[in-house]
C-alpha cells in the first residue's frame, strides 16, 4: 500500500488522501446501515411512522452522500490524473463525484421510502380495540401502554385516557384519537353483563 502511494504523483496523492479515508468511512456506514445501527429512518423508536408526513427522505448533503462524492471523485481523480493534465482531471473528477452524491441521495430516498411502506401509521389505530399492558392513569395524568393489531402487525403503543379512573392491566380499550405527542387516546370498553352491554 505504501509502495503504491509513493508511486503516485502529487495530484494523485491528493486524490488518494481524499479517496481512502472516505472509502473507509463509507464502508463502515454501509455495514452499520445494514445492521440497523446507522439508519436514516425518520420513524420514531417504536417503529411508528410520523402521522404528520414530514419530509420525503431526500437529503442531498447527508454524511453518506458526501462520503460517496469524495470516495468516487477521489478514485476517479487518481485514474484520470494518470491519463490527462491536472486541470481537466480535477474538473472531471469533481463532476463524477457530484453525480455520485446525487445518486447516493436518490438511493437513500428510495430505501427510506421502502422502509416507510412497512411502518405503522398511528392514525390507523383509531377505532381499534386493544388490551391494556401497562396501567393507564386517569384524567390524562400519565401514560401506560396497550397492545393491539394495526395493519396486520401486533404492536405495543403508549396510551393516555380521559377516563376518571386508572385503566388497569388486562382491561379492554378502544382507541378514540391520537395526540400531538404521538400517543393514542383510549376509552374503557365496559364489559357486558347478563348479555347486555
Amino acid at each position: 500500500m505504501i509502495g503504491w502511494f509513493n508511486s503516485l504523483d502529487a495530484l494523485q496523492r491528493v486524490f488518494a488522501l481524499i479517496a481512502i479515508p472516505s472509502t473507509v468511512i463509507l464502508l463502515i456506514q454501509t455495514i452499520l446501515f445494514f445492521f440497523g445501527l446507522g439508519s436514516d429512518s425518520d420513524a420514531d423508536g417504536d417503529g411508528l411512522a410520523d402521522s404528520t408526513g414530514g419530509d420525503d427522505g431526500f437529503a442531498l448533503f447527508s454524511v453518506r452522500s458526501v462520503m460517496a462524492m469524495l470516495c468516487v471523485g477521489g478514485w476517479s481523480g487518481i485514474v484520470l490524473a494518470e491519463y490527462m493534465p491536472s486541470a481537466p482531471a480535477v474538473i472531471i473528477a469533481a463532476v463524477i463525484g457530484f453525480v455520485a452524491l446525487i445518486c447516493m441521495a436518490l438511493l437513500i430516498k428510495l430505501i427510506l421510502r421502502l422502509q416507510s411502506n412497512g411502518n405503522i401509521a398511528l392514525s390507523n389505530a383509531i377505532g381499534k380495540v386493544g388490551q391494556v399492558y401497562i396501567p393507564i392513569p386517569g384524567n390524562m395524568s400519565g401514560h401506560g401502554k396497550i397492545t393491539l393489531t394495526i395493519q396486520d402487525n401486533f404492536t405495543e403503543i403508549e396510551a393516555v385516557t380521559g377516563d376518571e379512573n386508572t385503566i388497569r392491566t388486562g382491561e379492554t380499550v378502544r382507541v378514540v384519537s391520537t395526540d400531538e405527542m404521538g400517543l393514542v387516546v383510549v376509552e374503557r370498553i365496559m364489559p357486558k353483563k347478563n348479555g347486555l352491554s
